[in-house]
């Protein structure tokens, strides 16, 4: 007969099962939507150490924890990053065991304008050839182990897909097995923009420009007008891709802010549209999306946009922006 405490406990393991096929099926198909936000990655890798604790202690295992001493910002969503550290935690329960330890560390390596995140163990250690297939689905580091602390092998698959929508990047490195593992995250800092004591580059700031957002959400285009608007920019919203692509051949805008997923004609054709008016090649195009995966990037830059932005974005974001356009005299 089960008892209530395995019950339970399958349970759950279960349930992570289900989240992490769900959450893989949504990165593949591009469905997941980053919440950005700056954050302060430290206080994301405390609470999420100080949520996994019990795990390690119930287990025997001595978890360590040492975070930078400084503030490391960064412009990620805050669950995901939860997500990403989880399952690095939860992967290092499994391959460790009574009398082992984990060490957590944060640092701003010198020179990279990196976060960085740093799991040790002490732990059964990786095949060196498995190393390069470490982060595939449903890839499992030793057949051997006992699997009763195993899935599906989507956990790690997981931490590099989340990893990489934010910019970053991550890796494994173990010197074989029985020798301990190392597991590094790192992403981009948001980079602090000192006050501007140029007086030309100050007065290109205030220059005033003329926006066109081409939004099919109402409520999205409204917030970014009134946030623009609110620097006394110039606005012009469009609902959808032709609608867009006559207001801009009327107000011939400074700059284009357009939604990737519109209906119908979606913005990599209104893109591609706006490139080939040749009263329009002055414009700068800007890509809203909430997939920020190389291939996204990459796809919108052949399209023609000249950068790419998540949604919603900031406005200290959209302000650097339209400042970074040339000053047309």
């Amino acid at each position: 007969m089960v008892q209530p405490a395995a019950f339970s406990s399958q349970t759950d393991q279960l349930v992570r099962l289900v989240d992490d096929l769900l959450d893989i099926t949504r990165v593949s198909r591009n469905k997941i939507q980053l919440k950005r936000e700056h954050l302060d990655f430290g206080d994301v890798v405390g609470r999420a150490v100080e949520d996994h604790r019990s795990l390690f202690e119930g287990n025997g295992i001595v978890l360590r924890l040492a975070l930078a001493p400084e503030k490391l910002t960064i412009d990620g969503d805050e669950a995901r990053l939860a997500q990403v550290v989880g399952n690095l935690l939860s992967n290092a329960v499994k391959f460790t065991t009574s009398g082992d330890q984990v060490t957590v560390t944060t640092a701003k390596p010198t020179g990279r304008g990196r976060a960085q995140l740093r799991i040790v163990d002490t732990g059964a250690g990786i095949e060196p050839d498995m190393l390069g297939r470490l982060f595939r689905p449903f890839m499992q580091a030793d057949v051997t182990l006992d699997r009763s602390k195993g899935g599906l092998g989507l956990g790690l698959a997981l931490v590099k897909s989340l990893v990489e929508m934010h910019g970053g990047e991550v890796c494994a490195h173990s010197d074989g097995p029985g020798l301990g593992a190392e597991f590094v995250v790192e992403l981009p800092l948001v980079q602090s923009q000192p006050i501007a004591t140029d007086p030309a580059l100050a007065a290109r700031e205030q220059i005033r420009r003329r926006v066109l957002i081409i939004e099919d959400n109402l409520d999205a285009a409204q917030s970014l007008r009134d946030a623009l608007e609110l620097s006394q920019h110039h606005v012009e919203v469009a609902n959808n891709g032709p609608e867009g692509l006559k207001k801009a051949r009327t107000c011939h805008p400074d700059i284009v802010l357009c939604d990737i997923g519109l209906p119908g004609m979606d913005g990599f054709e209104v893109a591609r549209s706006l490139r080939a008016d040749e009263s329009l090649q002055g414009t700068f195009l800007v890509a809203l999306s909430g997939y920020a995966l190389p291939e996204d990037l990459e796809r919108a830059a052949k399209a023609g946009f000249h950068r790419h932005l998540a949604k919603p974005p900031s406005l200290e974001t959209l302000e650097e922006t339209l400042a970074s356009l040339p000053v047309v005299s």
